[in-house]
């Protein structure tokens, strides 16, 4: 299957193109490579240093979009047409045996590890095989931000999208070929990639950031800005030959700047911001374009980025995104969770030689010689020439990979749909929807008619099965049923992921409204900082005749714990109406008491929470 396009010999981009020198491979964009790579690092394995380093996929999108549109352009004007089959078989060897490699043993490692490291493991395989991670994961709602449990294979959603555009660019933009000259070409694909940049922000105003950033339509910026580069006049060595001096300048100077951007977003810019949504991201993948075009001209840029250990880390790029999420998953569950960055340093530490190991034996084989070189090749050197030498040689790697398709089988059999903390939310969620539609269906019914609220400041001891206003993130969520149930009458206003601002939010909103029983249950600070001031001011005014039970947070190995444990404690010995229940104590003490993410109880731990409430507002 091929794509012939009619010749214009009397345009002159054409007959440029013509005349263009072979391909040679360009050092400076390993190091790009290898720049991305190692801001996609820095976000996982310790994201509160580099809480925006996940702009290094976008770096990889840009670098994609701009050399695979350009090998299509090549190709189209030496040969006249593009083998479209040809094209996609080369992807698929680039790609595809590494990635099979990857999920093969981590899966196999997960009954190992355990600690619900299987979770959700065969709807992510299913994703990882058929290169639609992106889609599964937003159908099933996770969350590229959440850090409790995430899933084992979450970083394919990138991988996903990838190999979408590489399925779908090369009809289009031959057909776009095909009816307009290149000009025209470049600036509709250039409107293309503004409408991706409109549909993660409408994504993201309407749905939520999940689907905004992993839909292929709404992320598809970076891959078109790339191509539009490959299609414009701009000279490149993939194209045309070098930049002339005076454009070395321009050229240079725009890769420091985009250099600079890239830094200063990685260390600036978190996920979950709206700058990232509303434009921050389309520009910063704007300034990636001023950075390749600096790479693929003899610039200094240039040099810095062809500096030998780049190199080499860029072309071991792509193992080492593969492998670096699963074994940060692996080596965070089996260490306590106030040590996660040194366990993700540590696992980055072991993927880049695991990555190594797959390039020199998985991925350099296959994309030189091809899958069936590679594998006679394999199979001789199993054979040998001496019988007795090839039986020892065989036996332990026909042992080794059926034990590992073996075990990868079992995992993906015995993997539970959902973790545990995960199907804690679940239950969690439902049972807060259904307290909130009690509310609003009979308000008259829960409102309590004992004592009325005391006066303020005062305190006074809370019966064990007094109705509460509860408030709060996760953790509320988490405790809602046993805490609904153990206090008839309660209510719960509670969503995964807020932060203190949003609890905060819903108090007034309630107390605005009349809503709010004489005690009231704030559990903040599992997702950020609290405002101290702020919770302050809520204590002294909106809840000044209210009994208010306080939570300390429990997050550890998060950059914020103490801040957060510090505000609550400060509000807490302020104000006498205040009781703080210390689940943070309670649960540093008692890890059984929480789930596989060590900070949202479950099972047990939701019992032993009420109950720390009830202790703790019952004292005055």
């Amino acid at each position: 299957m091929s794509a012939t396009l009619p010749t214009r010999s009397a345009h002159p981009e054409d007959t440029a193109e013509r005349a263009a020198r072979p391909a040679r491979h360009l050092a400076a964009l390993d190091g790009l490579r290898a720049v991305a790579v190692l801001l996609v690092l820095g976000y996982h394995a310790d994201p509160d240093r580099f809480p925006g380093g996940f702009v290094g996929v976008d770096v990889f999108f840009v670098l994609s979009g701009f050399l695979i549109t350009a090998l299509i352009l090549r190709e189209m004007n030496e040969h006249g047409r593009v083998a479209l089959r040809r094209f996609w078989a080369r992807r698929i060897r680039r790609l595809a045996p590494a990635l099979l490699v990857m999920v093969a043993v981590t899966s196999s490692i997960t009954l190992a590890v355990g600690n619900d490291t299987g979770a959700g493991l065969r709807s992510q395989v299913i994703g990882a095989l058929t290169w639609t991670s992106n889609w599964i994961q937003i159908h099933e709602g996770w969350s590229y931000a959440d850090a409790s449990v995430p899933p084992l294979l979450n970083h394919l959603w990138s991988l996903g999208i990838e190999e979408q555009f590489y399925l779908l660019w090369p009809v289009l933009i031959l057909g776009l070929l095909t009816v307009a000259r290149r000009a025209v070409a470049q600036r509709v694909v250039a409107v293309l990639a503004l409408v991706s940049v409109g549909l993660m922000a409408f994504w993201y105003l309407t749905a939520d950031p999940t689907r905004a950033y992993m839909g292929l339509d709404s992320h598809a910026f970076g891959l078109l800005l790339g191509a539009t580069v490959a299609l414009g006049t701009a000279p490149h060595l993939l194209r045309d030959g070098f930049a002339a001096a005076a454009e070395k300048v321009r050229y240079t100077a725009l890769g420091a700047v985009g250099l600079v951007a890239i830094v200063v977003y990685a260390l600036v810019v978190e996920w979950d911001s709206q700058v990232t949504f509303l434009g921050g991201l389309a520009l910063v993948n704007l300034a990636t374009v001023g950075l390749v075009l600096a790479a693929a001209n003899p610039t200094p840029i240039a040099r810095f980025l062809g500096w030998s250990p780049l190199r080499w880390v860029g072309e071991r790029s792509y193992g080492i995104y593969l492998w670096h999420w699963p074994l940060i998953v692996f080596a965070t569950r089996l260490m306590p969770a106030e040590h996660r960055v040194v366990a993700g340093w540590a696992a980055v530490l072991i993927a880049v030689p695991v990555a190594a190991l797959s390039y020199r034996f998985v991925e350099l084989p296959l994309r030189r010689d091809g899958a069936r070189a590679t594998l006679t090749r394999w199979a001789a050197q199993v054979r040998g020439d001496d019988r007795v030498y090839r039986a020892r040689r065989a036996r332990p790697l026909a042992i080794a990979g059926l034990a590992v398709l073996l075990t990868a089988s079992t995992a993906l059999w015995k993997a539970p749909s959902e973790s545990d903390v995960e199907a804690a939310l679940r239950e969690g969620q439902r049972a807060v929807s259904a307290s909130i539609e009690a509310s609003d269906e009979t308000p008259e019914a829960s409102a309590p008619t004992e004592a009325p609220p005391p006066a303020p400041d005062a305190c006074r001891a809370v019966d064990a099965h007094e109705a509460v206003s509860a408030f709060g993130d996760s953790v509320t969520v988490a405790v809602a049923p046993a805490l609904l149930e153990r206090r008839p009458g309660s209510s719960a206003v509670a969503v995964v992921g807020w932060q203190y601002g949003d609890v905060a939010a819903a108090v007034r909103e309630a107390a605005a409204q009349d809503q709010l029983r004489p005690t009231v249950l704030i559990a903040t600070g599992t997702n950020g900082e609290i405002d101290q001031a702020d919770l302050d001011a809520l204590v002294a005014n909106e809840l000044a005749d209210r009994q208010v039970g306080l939570v300390a947070p429990y997050v550890p190995g998060r950059s914020w714990s103490d801040q957060s444990l510090a505000a609550a404690r400060a509000v807490a010995e302020a104000h006498a109406n205040v009781h703080l229940i210390d689940w943070n104590a309670l649960a540093s003490q008692h890890p059984e008491i929480t789930g596989t993410d060590q900070v949202h109880p479950t099972g047990h731990g939701q019992g032993v929470f009420v109950d720390q409430v009830g202790q703790a507002l019952a004292i005055c």
